[in-house]
Protein backbone atom coordinates (compact mmCIF):
# COMPACT_ATOMS: atom_id res chain seq x y z
CA UNK A 1 0.00 0.00 0.00
CA UNK A 2 1.25 3.49 -0.83
CA UNK A 3 0.03 6.88 0.36
CA UNK A 4 0.73 9.70 -2.07
CA UNK A 5 2.16 13.05 -1.02
CA UNK A 6 -1.08 14.82 -1.92
CA UNK A 7 -3.10 12.35 0.17
CA UNK A 8 -0.75 12.90 3.10
CA UNK A 9 -1.07 16.69 2.82
CA UNK A 10 -4.86 16.47 2.76
CA UNK A 11 -4.92 14.21 5.80
CA UNK A 12 -2.55 16.52 7.67
CA UNK A 13 -4.79 19.50 6.87
CA UNK A 14 -7.83 17.52 8.00
CA UNK A 15 -6.15 16.73 11.33
CA UNK A 16 -5.34 20.41 11.86
CA UNK A 17 -9.06 21.14 11.44
CA UNK A 18 -10.09 18.37 13.84
CA UNK A 19 -11.10 15.70 11.32
CA UNK A 20 -9.85 12.23 12.16
CA UNK A 21 -8.06 9.72 9.98
CA UNK A 22 -10.48 7.92 7.62
CA UNK A 23 -12.11 4.61 8.50
CA UNK A 24 -9.77 2.69 6.16
CA UNK A 25 -6.88 3.62 8.43
CA UNK A 26 -8.49 1.40 11.05
CA UNK A 27 -9.93 -1.47 9.03
CA UNK A 28 -7.74 -1.95 5.93
CA UNK A 29 -5.47 -5.04 6.30
CA UNK A 30 -2.92 -3.50 3.91
CA UNK A 31 -2.60 -0.43 6.09
CA UNK A 32 -2.32 -2.61 9.20
CA UNK A 33 0.59 -4.43 7.54
CA UNK A 34 2.20 -1.09 6.68
CA UNK A 35 1.93 -0.03 10.32
CA UNK A 36 3.74 -3.16 11.41
CA UNK A 37 6.54 -2.52 8.91
CA UNK A 38 7.00 1.22 9.40
CA UNK A 39 6.04 1.68 13.05
CA UNK A 40 6.47 -1.49 15.05
CA UNK A 41 9.64 -2.68 13.32
CA UNK A 42 11.35 0.72 13.68
CA UNK A 43 10.57 1.95 17.19
CA UNK A 44 11.54 1.48 20.83
CA UNK A 45 9.11 -0.76 22.70
CA UNK A 46 8.97 -1.91 26.31
CA UNK A 47 9.73 -5.59 26.84
CA UNK A 48 10.54 -6.22 30.52
CA UNK A 49 12.50 -5.40 33.67
CA UNK A 50 16.18 -5.49 34.54
CA UNK A 51 15.50 -7.67 37.61
CA UNK A 52 14.43 -10.42 35.22
CA UNK A 53 17.98 -10.52 33.85
CA UNK A 54 20.05 -9.76 36.93
CA UNK A 55 22.65 -12.54 36.51
CA UNK A 56 24.72 -13.65 33.53
CA UNK A 57 22.65 -16.18 31.61
CA UNK A 58 19.28 -14.84 32.81
CA UNK A 59 16.92 -14.32 29.88
CA UNK A 60 13.28 -13.76 29.02
CA UNK A 61 11.35 -13.82 25.77
CA UNK A 62 8.83 -11.33 24.45
CA UNK A 63 7.86 -9.47 21.31
CA UNK A 64 8.54 -6.16 19.59
CA UNK A 65 5.62 -5.70 17.25
CA UNK A 66 5.36 -9.07 15.49
CA UNK A 67 9.04 -9.94 16.04
CA UNK A 68 9.76 -12.52 18.77
CA UNK A 69 12.75 -11.46 20.87
CA UNK A 70 15.13 -12.68 23.55
CA UNK A 71 16.55 -10.34 26.20
CA UNK A 72 19.59 -11.87 27.92
CA UNK A 73 22.31 -10.83 30.35
CA UNK A 74 25.75 -11.66 28.97
CA UNK A 75 29.13 -11.04 30.57
CA UNK A 76 29.21 -7.76 28.64
CA UNK A 77 25.73 -6.56 29.65
CA UNK A 78 22.22 -6.65 28.22
CA UNK A 79 21.78 -8.20 24.78
CA UNK A 80 18.72 -8.22 22.54
CA UNK A 81 18.29 -10.96 19.93
CA UNK A 82 15.65 -11.89 17.40
CA UNK A 83 14.26 -15.17 18.70
CA UNK A 84 14.34 -16.92 15.31
CA UNK A 85 16.83 -19.63 14.33
CA UNK A 86 18.94 -18.84 11.26
CA UNK A 87 18.34 -22.37 9.94
CA UNK A 88 14.62 -23.03 9.41
CA UNK A 89 13.35 -20.05 11.47
CA UNK A 90 12.01 -22.01 14.41
CA UNK A 91 11.77 -20.05 17.67
CA UNK A 92 14.94 -20.67 19.63
CA UNK A 93 13.83 -19.98 23.21
CA UNK A 94 10.63 -19.74 25.23
CA UNK A 95 9.62 -18.39 28.61
CA UNK A 96 12.39 -17.17 30.89
CA UNK A 97 15.16 -18.64 33.01
CA UNK A 98 18.93 -19.01 32.97
CA UNK A 99 20.99 -20.57 30.17
CA UNK A 100 24.64 -21.05 29.30
CA UNK A 101 23.70 -21.31 25.61
CA UNK A 102 20.57 -21.17 23.44
CA UNK A 103 19.73 -24.28 21.45
CA UNK A 104 17.00 -24.41 18.82
CA UNK A 105 14.76 -27.42 19.60
CA UNK A 106 14.17 -28.18 15.90
CA UNK A 107 17.64 -29.27 14.70
CA UNK A 108 19.83 -28.31 17.68
CA UNK A 109 21.57 -25.34 16.17
CA UNK A 110 23.30 -23.88 19.22
CA UNK A 111 24.08 -20.23 19.93
CA UNK A 112 26.19 -18.37 22.46
CA UNK A 113 24.40 -15.95 24.78
CA UNK A 114 25.48 -13.06 22.56
CA UNK A 115 23.91 -14.76 19.53
CA UNK A 116 27.01 -16.20 17.85
CA UNK A 117 26.41 -19.60 16.27
CA UNK A 118 28.41 -22.20 18.21
CA UNK A 119 27.46 -25.43 16.45
CA UNK A 120 25.19 -26.59 13.65
CA UNK A 121 25.00 -30.40 13.39
CA UNK A 122 26.30 -31.74 10.05
CA UNK A 123 27.45 -28.30 8.92
CA UNK A 124 30.98 -29.71 8.67
CA UNK A 125 29.74 -31.70 5.67
CA UNK A 126 28.94 -28.44 3.85
CA UNK A 127 31.84 -27.09 1.77
CA UNK A 128 30.75 -23.44 1.93
CA UNK A 129 29.23 -23.20 5.40
CA UNK A 130 30.71 -20.54 7.74
CA UNK A 131 29.35 -20.31 11.29
CA UNK A 132 30.22 -16.64 11.53
CA UNK A 133 27.67 -15.89 8.81
CA UNK A 134 24.67 -17.09 10.84
CA UNK A 135 24.38 -15.47 14.28
CA UNK A 136 21.01 -14.66 15.78
CA UNK A 137 20.04 -11.22 14.52
CA UNK A 138 20.65 -8.40 17.02
CA UNK A 139 18.32 -5.73 18.41
CA UNK A 140 19.08 -2.40 20.02
CA UNK A 141 18.47 -2.53 23.78
CA UNK A 142 18.34 0.36 26.25
CA UNK A 143 16.85 1.08 29.65
CA UNK A 144 14.81 3.68 31.45
CA UNK A 145 15.67 2.84 35.04
CA UNK A 146 14.59 -0.76 35.56
CA UNK A 147 12.56 -0.86 32.33
CA UNK A 148 14.07 -2.48 29.24
CA UNK A 149 13.17 -1.30 25.74
CA UNK A 150 14.16 -2.96 22.47
CA UNK A 151 14.22 -1.74 18.87
CA UNK A 152 14.66 -3.86 15.70
CA UNK A 153 16.02 -0.82 13.84
CA UNK A 154 19.77 -0.78 14.50
CA UNK A 155 20.02 2.73 13.03
CA UNK A 156 17.25 4.27 15.13
CA UNK A 157 18.08 7.24 17.40
CA UNK A 158 18.73 6.40 21.06
CA UNK A 159 15.92 5.75 23.54
CA UNK A 160 16.79 8.98 25.37
CA UNK A 161 15.66 10.96 22.31
CA UNK A 162 12.26 9.30 22.52
CA UNK A 163 11.88 9.80 26.29
CA UNK A 164 12.66 13.50 26.33
CA UNK A 165 11.41 15.02 29.62
CA UNK A 166 9.13 12.11 30.49
CA UNK A 167 11.33 10.64 33.27
CA UNK A 168 11.45 14.04 35.00
CA UNK A 169 7.67 14.48 34.71
CA UNK A 170 7.06 11.06 36.30
CA UNK A 171 9.51 11.90 39.11
CA UNK A 172 7.58 15.11 39.74
CA UNK A 173 4.64 13.02 40.95
CA UNK A 174 6.88 11.57 43.68
CA UNK A 175 7.42 8.28 41.84
CA UNK A 176 10.82 6.55 41.78
CA UNK A 177 10.27 3.70 39.34
CA UNK A 178 13.32 1.81 40.60
CA UNK A 179 12.05 1.91 44.21
CA UNK A 180 8.61 0.53 43.36
CA UNK A 181 7.86 -3.13 43.91
CA UNK A 182 6.68 -5.12 40.92
CA UNK A 183 3.25 -6.52 41.75
CA UNK A 184 2.37 -8.55 38.66
CA UNK A 185 1.68 -8.71 34.93
CA UNK A 186 -1.51 -9.70 33.16
CA UNK A 187 -2.09 -10.26 29.46
CA UNK A 188 -5.23 -9.18 27.65
CA UNK A 189 -6.82 -9.00 24.19
CA UNK A 190 -9.64 -6.87 22.77
CA UNK A 191 -11.66 -6.70 19.56
CA UNK A 192 -10.69 -3.14 18.66
CA UNK A 193 -7.98 -1.48 16.59
CA UNK A 194 -4.92 -0.46 18.62
CA UNK A 195 -5.29 3.19 17.59
CA UNK A 196 -8.88 3.32 18.83
CA UNK A 197 -7.73 2.05 22.22
CA UNK A 198 -4.85 4.51 22.52
CA UNK A 199 -7.01 7.42 21.35
CA UNK A 200 -9.46 6.60 24.12
CA UNK A 201 -6.57 6.70 26.61
CA UNK A 202 -5.49 10.10 25.30
CA UNK A 203 -8.56 12.12 26.28
CA UNK A 204 -10.65 12.62 29.39
CA UNK A 205 -13.51 14.36 27.62
CA UNK A 206 -15.48 11.15 28.21
CA UNK A 207 -14.50 10.81 31.89
CA UNK A 208 -17.41 12.69 33.54
CA UNK A 209 -19.92 10.58 31.61
CA UNK A 210 -18.22 7.18 31.50
CA UNK A 211 -15.95 7.06 34.57
CA UNK A 212 -17.94 8.19 37.63
CA UNK A 213 -15.52 6.53 40.07
CA UNK A 214 -12.47 8.03 38.37
CA UNK A 215 -14.11 11.46 38.25
CA UNK A 216 -14.99 11.22 41.93
CA UNK A 217 -11.28 11.06 42.81
CA UNK A 218 -9.65 13.22 40.12
CA UNK A 219 -10.69 16.71 39.09
CA UNK A 220 -11.44 16.28 35.39
CA UNK A 221 -12.85 19.74 34.71
CA UNK A 222 -11.18 21.12 31.55
CA UNK A 223 -9.58 24.03 33.42
CA UNK A 224 -8.16 21.71 36.09
CA UNK A 225 -7.07 18.72 33.96
CA UNK A 226 -4.05 19.51 31.78
CA UNK A 227 -3.21 18.01 28.40
CA UNK A 228 0.29 18.57 27.04
CA UNK A 229 1.99 17.19 23.95
CA UNK A 230 5.72 16.74 23.39
CA UNK A 231 7.67 15.43 20.40
CA UNK A 232 7.26 11.71 21.10
CA UNK A 233 5.04 11.57 24.16
CA UNK A 234 2.07 13.30 25.72
CA UNK A 235 0.87 13.82 29.27
CA UNK A 236 -2.40 14.28 31.12
CA UNK A 237 -2.22 15.57 34.68
CA UNK A 238 -4.95 16.21 37.22
CA UNK A 239 -5.16 16.98 40.91
CA UNK A 240 -6.99 14.87 43.47
CA UNK A 241 -10.34 16.18 44.62
CA UNK A 242 -9.92 17.36 48.20
CA UNK A 243 -13.64 17.15 48.92
CA UNK A 244 -16.18 14.80 47.41
CA UNK A 245 -19.83 15.59 47.93
CA UNK A 246 -22.54 13.03 47.43
CA UNK A 247 -20.19 10.34 46.11
CA UNK A 248 -18.42 7.42 47.70
CA UNK A 249 -14.79 7.37 46.45
CA UNK A 250 -13.73 4.05 44.95
CA UNK A 251 -10.52 3.97 47.02
CA UNK A 252 -8.72 5.97 49.71
CA UNK A 253 -6.80 8.67 47.82
CA UNK A 254 -4.94 9.93 50.88
CA UNK A 255 -1.16 9.78 50.46
CA UNK A 256 1.95 11.49 49.17
CA UNK A 257 1.00 11.27 45.49
CA UNK A 258 -1.24 14.29 44.92
CA UNK A 259 -1.06 14.54 41.14
CA UNK A 260 -2.62 12.03 38.78
CA UNK A 261 -0.49 11.46 35.69
CA UNK A 262 -1.32 9.54 32.52
CA UNK A 263 1.40 9.37 29.88
CA UNK A 264 1.66 8.02 26.35
CA UNK A 265 5.05 7.19 24.81
CA UNK A 266 5.19 6.52 21.07
CA UNK A 267 4.17 4.14 19.70
CA UNK A 268 2.40 1.87 22.22
CA UNK A 269 3.46 2.44 25.85
CA UNK A 270 1.25 4.09 28.48
CA UNK A 271 1.76 4.90 32.15
CA UNK A 272 -0.94 5.58 34.75
CA UNK A 273 -0.23 7.09 38.18
CA UNK A 274 -3.22 7.63 40.47
CA UNK A 275 -3.39 9.90 43.54
CA UNK A 276 -2.75 8.30 46.92
CA UNK A 277 0.09 6.03 47.91
CA UNK A 278 2.98 5.38 45.48
CA UNK A 279 1.56 3.42 42.55
CA UNK A 280 2.10 3.00 38.83
CA UNK A 281 0.64 0.81 36.14
CA UNK A 282 1.78 0.47 32.54
CA UNK A 283 0.28 -0.98 29.41
CA UNK A 284 1.74 -2.13 26.11
CA UNK A 285 -0.65 -2.19 23.14
CA UNK A 286 0.15 -4.39 20.11
CA UNK A 287 -1.94 -4.65 16.94
CA UNK A 288 -3.19 -8.08 15.97
CA UNK A 289 -4.47 -7.31 12.49
CA UNK A 290 -6.69 -4.30 11.79
CA UNK A 291 -9.50 -5.08 14.25
CA UNK A 292 -7.87 -6.66 17.28
CA UNK A 293 -5.33 -5.59 19.90
CA UNK A 294 -3.42 -7.62 22.45
CA UNK A 295 -0.99 -6.55 25.12
CA UNK A 296 -0.16 -6.66 28.79
CA UNK A 297 -0.46 -4.58 31.94
CA UNK A 298 2.00 -4.34 34.83
CA UNK A 299 1.33 -3.03 38.35
CA UNK A 300 3.84 -1.43 40.73
CA UNK A 301 3.50 -0.12 44.30
CA UNK A 302 5.67 1.50 46.94
CA UNK A 303 7.36 -0.86 49.40
CA UNK A 304 5.20 0.37 52.31
CA UNK A 305 1.86 0.20 50.51
CA UNK A 306 -0.55 -2.15 52.36
CA UNK A 307 -1.76 -5.12 50.38
CA UNK A 308 -5.44 -4.20 50.75
CA UNK A 309 -4.77 -0.69 49.36
CA UNK A 310 -2.86 -2.16 46.39
CA UNK A 311 -5.71 -4.58 45.70
CA UNK A 312 -8.21 -1.71 45.85
CA UNK A 313 -6.09 0.21 43.32
CA UNK A 314 -5.85 -2.77 40.97
CA UNK A 315 -9.62 -3.16 41.18
CA UNK A 316 -10.05 0.58 40.52
CA UNK A 317 -7.86 0.34 37.40
CA UNK A 318 -9.76 -2.78 36.27
CA UNK A 319 -13.09 -1.00 36.63
CA UNK A 320 -11.89 1.99 34.58
CA UNK A 321 -10.44 -0.43 32.02
CA UNK A 322 -13.73 -2.32 31.72
CA UNK A 323 -15.58 0.95 31.18
CA UNK A 324 -13.08 1.90 28.47
CA UNK A 325 -13.32 -1.52 26.80
CA UNK A 326 -17.06 -1.09 26.29
CA UNK A 327 -16.38 2.25 24.61
CA UNK A 328 -13.60 1.07 22.30
CA UNK A 329 -15.54 -2.08 21.32
CA UNK A 330 -18.40 0.17 20.26
CA UNK A 331 -16.12 2.56 18.35
CA UNK A 332 -14.60 -0.42 16.54
CA UNK A 333 -18.05 -1.49 15.36
CA UNK A 334 -18.77 2.06 14.18
CA UNK A 335 -15.47 2.39 12.33
CA UNK A 336 -15.94 -0.95 10.57
CA UNK A 337 -19.12 0.23 8.87
CA UNK A 338 -17.27 3.19 7.35
CA UNK A 339 -20.07 5.72 7.88
CA UNK A 340 -19.10 8.46 8.50
CA UNK A 341 -15.68 8.08 6.93
CA UNK A 342 -14.09 10.60 9.33
CA UNK A 343 -14.89 11.60 12.88
CA UNK A 344 -14.61 15.13 14.29
CA UNK A 345 -12.31 15.78 17.26
CA UNK A 346 -12.80 18.74 19.58
CA UNK A 347 -9.40 20.38 19.16
CA UNK A 348 -9.35 21.90 22.65
CA UNK A 349 -10.28 18.70 24.52
CA UNK A 350 -8.86 16.02 22.22
CA UNK A 351 -5.69 17.51 20.80
CA UNK A 352 -3.58 14.66 22.21
CA UNK A 353 -5.55 12.31 19.91
CA UNK A 354 -4.68 14.58 16.98
CA UNK A 355 -1.02 14.60 18.06
CA UNK A 356 -1.05 10.78 18.08
CA UNK A 357 -2.72 10.55 14.66
CA UNK A 358 -0.12 12.94 13.23
CA UNK A 359 2.63 10.61 14.49
CA UNK A 360 0.90 7.69 12.76
CA UNK A 361 0.50 9.70 9.55
CA UNK A 362 4.14 10.79 9.56
CA UNK A 363 5.37 7.24 10.15
CA UNK A 364 3.38 5.85 7.23
CA UNK A 365 4.03 8.63 4.73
Amino acid sequence: MTITASEARKLSDDLDRGLSLPAAWYNDPALSALEMERIFRRTWQYVGRTEQVAQVGDYFTGAVGDIPVIIVRTADGLQGLVNVCRHRRHLVASGEGNRKIFQCPYHAWTYELDGRLRTAPRSERETSFCKEDYPLLPLQVATWGRWIFANPDLDAPPLSDLLGDLPQIVARAGIDIDALQFWGREEWARDANWKIMIENFLECYHCPVQHPGFSAVIDVRPDAYSLKEYRWHSSQCGSVRETISGKEPPYDAAGDVREAQYHFLWPNFTISINPGRPNLSLDVWLPDGPGRTHGFSEHYFGADVPRDWAEDMIQFNAQVGAEDDRLTDSVERGVRCGFPDQGRFLVDSEHLCIHFQKLVLAALT
